[in-house]
């Protein structure tokens, strides 16, 4: 009886969204199902009826161009552009595990640190390099170690064993706050120490109507994504390390 039940709502499901798609039921079914395709035109169509952010629509048309498209040219170029956009996309959510070890921006430093050519493996070179009390430094790798965010070679150096880039958004934990804490500490050191032109800091306030917040924290994630690409182009060697960190909060206090 559950199953029944189940079937049939699945199908009343089925035909509801192939309604407000604009497309018969068993087409949808078909296209579901791998056993029929759907044209680029069409797909531009379903994206709007989706209401899809623009880089998800341009997502979503490309996937659709690469497998369906009957022009090679196009298939190309929509491969060119999802190759392009994977390399933007390489920010990953951390697991829990990884989100306790990483509560510094000296836990990150460390594992970017070990992709330079001059990288060395010892505690002291590291915390000369960061500008860090060693003892900082030990504590932090043996975290890394620990959660297998840091791994040793064969040769015994260290290397970054994870993808990781940015903690996961909207998850309330006590160790990604202490990280922000960390960075933003820092960035106020860096705005009294550092030279000018080897840092940028930009603040804007502004109004704004309630139902356009999300789409600017969607901006901001689109624009780390594309800062994070830049460490994906192989042919070129990495040669320092950089921290980009953005706030977009509140200023009015409600009720």
């Amino acid at each position: 009886m559950v199953k029944s039940g189940d079937a049939c709502f699945h199908t009343l499901s089925m035909r509801a969204f192939a309604r407000d798609l604009k497309i018969p039921a068993s087409t949808l079914s078909e296209v579901l199902n791998g056993k029929k395709g759907i044209s680029p035109k069409r797909s531009i169509e379903i994206a709007k009826l989706l209401n899809l952010p623009e880089w998800q629509k341009n997502y979503f048309c490309d996937l659709v161009t690469v497998e369906h498209a009957k022009s090679s040219l196009a298939k190309e170029d929509a491969k060119f552009r999802l190759k392009e956009k994977s390399q933007q996309n390489h920010l990953k959510t951390m697991n829990q595990s990884a989100q306790r070890s990483l509560t510094s921006w000296v836990d990150l430093a460390i594992l970017e640190l070990t992709n330079l050519p001059d990288f060395q493996s010892k505690s002291k070179w590291i915390a000369k390099t960061l500008d860090v009390d060693e003892k900082i430094v030990k504590t932090a790798v043996d975290r890394l170690f620990q959660t297998n965010l840091l791994e040793k070679d064969s040769d015994g150096s260290w290397k970054d064993a994870s993808p990781l880039f940015s903690s996961s958004d909207g998850v309330p934990s006590e160790s990604i706050r202490r990280f922000h804490k960390s960075v933003l500490n820092l960035a106020i050191e860096k705005i009294e120490n550092e030279p000018i032109d080897k840092r940028t800091a930009k603040s804007v306030v502004f109004s704004i109507s309630e139902d356009r917040v999300q789409k600017a924290q969607k901006i901001l994630d689109e624009a780390v994504a594309k800062i994070v690409a830049l460490a994906d182009e192989n042919q070129k060697t990495r040669e320092t390390v950089y921290c980009f960190s953005s706030q977009l909060f509140p200023l009015i206090k409600k009720g």
